[in-house]
């Protein structure tokens, strides 16, 4: 319907910098609006710990973290895990294979990694929890690397219910120049996509959603 929330799809070839930009957006959202309620999310709570919280630690968050504008929460037995920016706004984090505390929060803003993994069920239930009061326009970022054409989410996407954002290798300045050469870190990472075969390269390598 017309009030449902925009839900934006980040996809394209790996290492295009799709979740890196997704957790900028949350990320800035939450420094320049105070008491934003954000919510970053994976498939399960390990995967999330492993890669897209580093990534945000890392990439992102560095100096707030360091600077003690932002600090982590480790959750407790009511509150999950989550950054507590100084301006009162939070970002949840969690896994929807342990959804219990997250999933009773009134939030503004959602972002999804690996959203392949995620069922259309996830999603709608996710979309239920945009209740938050911070932000006029609520909104769902998805970031994906493509699957199979069939996916529920291509589908959608093709219907028009979500928007689709393609991300190449040159959005990515670790590895593309300006003026469109490889950095020594892109060639490295595109000698390893390119020995890839059959539809992972197609995926990967091509940002093709192939069968």
């Amino acid at each position: 319907s017309d009030k449902s929330p925009p839900v934006a799809v980040a996809t394209g070839s790996a290492g295009t910098g799709k979740s890196v930009a997704a957790l900028f957006k949350v990320f800035l959202t939450c420094m320049n609006v105070a008491n934003t309620r954000a919510l970053i999310v994976r498939q399960t709570h390990a995967s999330l710990t492993s890669t897209t919280l580093i990534t945000f630690e890392h990439k992102v968050a560095a100096a707030a973290l360091a600077a003690g504008i932002v600090r982590w929460f480790g959750g407790s037995s009511r509150q999950p895990p989550a950054y507590r920016f100084s301006n009162g706004s939070t970002i949840v984090v969690g896994g929807l294979d342990r959804p219990e505390k997250f999933l009773s929060a009134e939030l503004d803003l959602i972002f999804c990694d690996e959203a392949t993994e995620m069922s259309v069920t996830a999603l709608e239930t996710l979309i239920s929890r945009l209740r938050g009061t911070a932000l006029k326009t609520k909104q769902i970022i998805l970031a994906c690397n493509p699957a199979h054409p069939s996916h529920w989410i291509k589908r959608r996407c093709d219907h028009g219910t979500m928007r689709m954002l393609v991300s190449t290798h040159a959005d990515n300045p670790a590895y593309v120049n300006a003026d469109g050469t490889y950095t020594d870190a892109g060639r490295d990472y595109m000698a390893k996509l390119d020995a890839l075969t059959g539809v992972r390269r197609l995926r990967q390598r091509d940002g093709i959603w192939a069968p």
